[in-house]
């Protein structure tokens, strides 16, 4: 249906962002992966046509429906609106009326059947009831979802492209993406760091610096295909590093082998009386061969060298964070948080937000909020901190040292380095400063960065950093959507340093997959009315 033919894309600043990418797409489902700024979105936006390629070309055989990444509901918009339908019922009312206006005619096209088409679709989706003059404030959140997958469905798509389709959504809405994906027989292509969604592939596309790559499988396929190349390229490593040892001790047994005959054939020449020219001669031929020989393993050196720091650049760093958290630990069965009859409305508003709501939580635990978005979730956790003051019931905290992280990484100087943010939270020298962000992964020149140049994943992995750093790190952490909008290895380090956290852990996410490997025990539910 779709294919690309050494595509190229240069950025601004004149880098390639892409280089010479050639693919296919027909009925499969493809998952395209890879780190942040690798020009995923790029790409996708080259095949809409919505960026120009800067060499290369694309043949384009289908009717594709898109849904960008970040896609913004119009609250006050109508269905028929958000399916892109509206001017046609409008002029199809306006012809079953008697008029005969070209006009009309024309708007209308082939698409008599437009009405019954959407009907069908959003009939499929479950949404019998609708109608579609109906705004989108009325419908819940899962429900504009489908009347937003619908709008791809309408116009007869045999290929969806579809960028981070689950981002910022609750489960319910991205059950509907799923099912959709499931139950969808034309091609697709998708960007997601979302794994659940990934599953349901037929391959994986990961794009880096190199180019892109083809797995076939879903993502579990594609990490065990990539933990076999790992290895492989490991094992590459230590051969080479074998290798150059085994050369370099050569070449230093060579060069003293040599000398011990340089110096046995002076000796023996000015004992015999061999004429000086003839001394010269031989001396000369001697320089000569361990020149050339020294050269020879120079040059062997140098090759194996060079094919070391190939397969140095192969490797990605490890996603594992290491460190000693010990300090965070928490007795068995202390009392962490109780809430009573606690309910909450912010002021000037008379909007119940939670309401006469109990809760105990005893540590260490590790607790998951859950319920669909406006449901209070965030409210919850900072009521449960002592950030917000309920505005009726009470609450008790038996922890001192808590710590809250959201995306916005408010507990950091944005303008100022990471080695500086560090030091403001702890009393650091600048030696063990650099140990300690380097188990976080921060290295070299790294710890100089200012905060608000760092990709999202950094920005977590550098409040972690701080926050959990010293004698008295937080016992209680909460952390609020830690992986939207993070790539999978952004995700996978922040998995491996929570795993090393002893204290009690709250967390908001609807990635069931993180909630899984960080070993949530313990969910609350939120309804829509807060309790």
């Amino acid at each position: 249906m779709i294919s690309l033919h050494n595509i190229s894309f240069e950025v601004k600043s004149g880098n390639l962002l892409l280089k010479e990418i050639s693919i296919s797409f027909g009925s499969e489902k493809s998952g395209l992966v890879g780190k942040n700024g690798a020009g995923k979105t790029t790409l996708l936006k080259l095949m809409m046509g919505q960026l120009e390629c800067s060499s290369g070309k694309i043949d384009k055989k289908a009717v594709i429906g898109y849904l960008p990444q970040d896609y913004q509901f119009n609250l006050d918009q109508s269905i028929a609106d958000t399916l892109g339908i509206s001017d046609k019922l409008e002029a199809m009312d306006k012809i079953s009326v008697g008029s005969k206006e070209e006009k009309l005619l024309n708007i209308v096209g082939q698409d008599w059947d437009i009405k019954d088409r959407a009907l069908g679709i959003l009939h499929n989706f479950g949404l019998k009831e609708i109608k579609f003059n109906m705004p989108l404030k009325e419908l819940s959140g899962g429900e504009r979802m489908k009347v937003a997958l619908a709008s791809l469905l309408v116009w007869n798509a045999n290929f969806l492209i579809m960028d981070e389709p689950t981002n910022n959504l609750d489960y319910s809405a991205r059950q509907v993406v799923y099912n959709l994906i499931k139950d969808w027989t034309g091609g697709l292509l998708v960007v997601s760091h979302d794994r659940e969604l990934l599953n349901l592939m037929n391959r994986i596309l990961e794009l880096n610096e190199t180019g892109l790559k083809i797995y076939g499988g879903n993502y579990n396929s594609y990490v065990g295909q990539r933990k076999v190349e790992i290895d492989a390229l490991h094992r590459q490593l230590s051969d080479t590093k074998n290798e150059l040892r085994k050369i370099k001790r050569q070449a230093q047994t060579t060069k003293e082998k040599q000398e011990k005959r340089t110096s046995r054939g002076k000796k023996l020449r000015e004992k015999t009386g061999m004429p000086k020219m003839e001394l010269g001669k031989m001396k000369e031929t001697g320089e000569k061969t361990s020149s050339r020989l020294k050269l020879i393993h120079d040059l062997r050196i140098k090759n194996i060298a060079r094919n070391l720091a190939k397969a140095k650049e192969q490797i990605s760093p490890e996603n594992i964070i290491s460190v000693d958290l010990s300090h965070t630990k928490v007795p068995q069965g202390k009392l962490v948080s109780r809430l009573e009859d606690v309910s909450f409305h912010y002021p000037h508003s008379d909007k119940i937000i939670l309401e006469n709501l109990n809760l105990i939580i005893h540590g260490p635990s590790r607790i998951s909020i859950d319920g669909p978005n406006g449901s209070g979730k965030t409210t919850l956790v900072k009521v449960i901190l002592g950030k917000l003051k309920p505005s009726s019931g009470k609450t008790y905290l038996g922890l001192d040292n808590v710590a809250y992280l959201d995306q916005g990484v408010e507990e950091l100087d944005k303008n100022k380095t990471l080695l500086d943010n560090l030091k403001k939270f702890y009393n650091f020298d600048n030696t063990n400063a650099r140990k300690w962000l380097g188990r976080f992964l921060f290295y070299d020149k790294d710890v100089f960065k200012e905060i608000n140049i760092l990709s999202g994943g950094e920005r977590i992995k550098a409040t972690l950093a701080c926050i959990l750093a010293g004698d008295k790190p937080p016992q209680l952490l909460a952390l609020d959507e830690p992986t939207n909008n993070l790539d999978l290895d952004s995700i996978e380090q922040i998995e491996s340093a929570l795993s090393n956290f002893k204290g009690t852990l709250i967390v908001i996410s609807h990635d069931k997959r993180f909630m899984a490997n960080i070993g949530i025990e313990r969910s609350i539910k939120l309804s829509y009315n807060g309790s």
